[in-house]
């Protein structure tokens, strides 16, 4: 089980809705980070162990039923901490920065000039059935692809090619590798081809908008999972 600071995500996503009305901020990796623990060290943490936890926090958010005092930082609070933020550690950067430009080598400005955002996957879920009966198909080979080129899944324990199993009552599921780039959001098309002996090749194709995270999500998000529904083989 792990122990994650739910806010930790919020103020994250608060520092990218901020400076999107701060053209005079140059964003580098080590001024989100600097930002980021100034806010955090002036709100109390928020601690969940589960998915069902993240689950339980935001949905009050989202609805606008939960009590801030209880369940979140109240957003309107949280910005006014994240801009205090920004224009401290703007100035601290700007008061050190001589010292900053003798002590730095050209290569580390070079590497801290680029922020590069990743592209969490969200967790992919579907299920195969017959298309006359409706009863679950164990044995199919799902295989999936991104953008036409194998997946790599994020861990070892997620298989890809997978297959459905009794065990699975003919769900299959993924969890592709993240990708970096630098714009804050990307597009990549899905597909999974659904391959049986006694079935005719089936394959699904989808199109995801990603957002760009500051950081890796090595935990299940229940807002960042695809359920592609119920998929119907036709024998062959």
């Amino acid at each position: 089980m792990r122990l994650k600071n739910y806010n930790e995500d919020l103020v994250l996503e608060t520092v990218k809705i901020v400076l999107r009305d701060r053209p005079d901020i140059r964003l580098t990796r080590s001024f989100l980070l600097d930002v980021a623990a100034y806010a955090l060290n002036r709100i109390p943490p928020k601690y969940i162990t589960s998915e069902r936890g993240f689950t339980h926090e935001i949905l009050p958010a989202a609805s606008g039923n939960g009590d801030s005092g209880e369940k979140l930082v109240n957003i309107i609070e949280l910005i006014t901490v994240v801009n205090r933020a920004v224009d401290v550690v703007a100035r601290r950067r700007r008061e050190e920065a001589p010292s900053r430009r003798r002590a730095s080598s050209a290569s580390a400005e070079s590497d801290d000039a680029r922020l590069r955002y990743f592209y969490n996957m969200p967790h992919i879920f579907g299920r195969i059935v017959d298309a006359a009966s409706g009863a679950p198909v164990f044995s199919a080979r799902a295989t999936l692809w991104i953008d036409e080129q194998f997946s790599v899944p994020a861990e070892p324990g997620w298989r890809n090619p997978t297959t459905t199993n009794e065990q699975t009552k003919g769900y299959f599921s993924f969890w592709p590798r993240v990708q970096t780039g630098e714009s804050e959001s990307t597009k990549v098309d899905l597909r999974i081809a659904l391959e049986h002996e006694r079935y005719a090749p089936y394959n699904l194709q989808k199109t995801v908008k990603l957002a760009g995270d500051f950081f890796v999500h090595d935990y299940i998000r229940g807002d960042r999972m695809l359920d592609l529904g119920t998929l119907a083989l036709t024998p062959s």
